[in-house]
């Protein structure tokens, strides 16, 4: 008798004994009001054991009502819990509770245990949930100087404690950008989002602005004020510019300077290449369009003196021949008579 009384005394002792030794999980964990939480547990026990056995979760300190946060069993659930919790179970020897639209009166002390026997096992070990209103800030690194014409990586950071439902990043500037997580343990993660930038203009101050949107809808701002440098290839870029903006005006005045000077050569020479009009005849002279002296009996034309050649009129003879029609005035003894002659040419 006293043989069996010491074996169950053992037995007791051992099952109260073991709590510590088949659940680990974190002691505190923060929690965002209105978002979402995650307190990471896991079994000690082989993954064929973990598998067979049901994980309930309860409060501590709770009303009758109330001490049961999850469990297989519905029905055992706290109303306030029955819609909001669940276990999520990335292995067989995870026992994570998840709590949804986390409120005010969820920062409390949590705890984990077997369904079965559950009332033998003592518990002396609780995760404390604590509830904030305000996100963690967000941390923007900028590494060295931003150089135009230069790709250059920012980092944004931000904290947060629901693992599967990490924030999401928006940048007021454009660039390729992704999303990376780490697990910093007992229940916490760093979300990352690195973004490659390239200005393509310098300017003297430029601000960049990461929001972290939260489960839930809370949102959180990393603001900095960076100076976009110039550099060596936007300095040569530049250069080239200015010259290319100097060159065309530069050709546009030295040809209005030749076309000038073109212009100016061709007035001063104006009388040479006009050309000469040439003064000998052609044809018949016209006796009432020269002006006609006397020189030995023959009337020579003063125009064509200084040639070689010239021509003169001599009667010819018809001159003195009556002419048919009505009688003519009486000329004068003396006047010359320049009808019916020819030309003759005299070298």
């Amino acid at each position: 008798m006293r043989e069996s009384g010491a074996l169950l005394v053992s037995l007791i002792l051992q099952v109260c004994a073991g709590q510590q030794q088949e659940f680990k999980f974190p002691d505190n964990i923060q929690a965002l009001l209105g978002s979402c939480v995650e307190i990471p547990c896991s079994r000690t026990s082989s993954p064929t054991d973990a598998q067979n056995i049901k994980v309930v979760w309860h409060v501590k300190p709770a009303p009758l009502g109330e001490r049961i946060i999850y469990s297989t069993d519905v029905s055992q659930i706290s109303q306030n819990y029955r819609k909001r919790a669940e276990l999520v179970r990335l292995t067989t020897k995870d026992c994570n509770l998840r709590i949804h639209y986390v409120e005010r009166q969820d920062q409390r002390s949590y705890y984990p245990q077997e369904r079965k026997v559950s009332f033998l096992k003592s518990v002396s070990k609780y995760v404390q949930l604590e509830v904030t209103e305000r996100p963690p800030d967000p941390v923007l690194y900028i590494p060295g100087e931003v150089t135009l014409g230069e790709t250059t990586t920012i980092e944004c950071m931000a904290n947060y404690t629901c693992a599967s439902s990490p924030p999401t990043f928006n940048w007021n500037i454009i660039g390729p950008h992704a999303t990376e997580k780490n697990d910093l343990g007992d229940g916490k993660w760093k979300a990352t989002s690195k973004l490659a930038y390239k200005p393509s203009e310098a300017k003297k101050d430029i601000i960049i602005v990461c929001t972290v949107t939260y489960f839930g809808g809370k949102v959180a701002t990393a603001i900095d004020k960076v100076t976009i440098q110039a550099g060596q290839n936007a300095v040569d870029q530049k250069a080239g510019e200015t010259a290319n903006q100097y060159i065309g005006p530069v050709i546009g005045v030295i040809c209005v300077i030749l076309l000038l000077a073109i212009v100016f050569i061709l007035w001063r020479n104006r009388k040479s290449l006009l050309p000469r009009k040439k003064a000998e005849n052609t044809g018949k002279l016209n006796p009432l369009q020269s002006t006609l002296s006397k020189n030995n009996g023959r009337y020579t034309d003063l125009l064509d003196r200084q040639k070689s050649s010239y021509y003169t009129l001599e009667p010819t003879a018809l001159s003195h021949m009556p002419r048919p029609g009505p009688p003519m005035l009486q000329r004068s003894q003396n006047e010359p008579l320049y009808e019916d002659m020819t030309l003759k040419q005299v070298n």
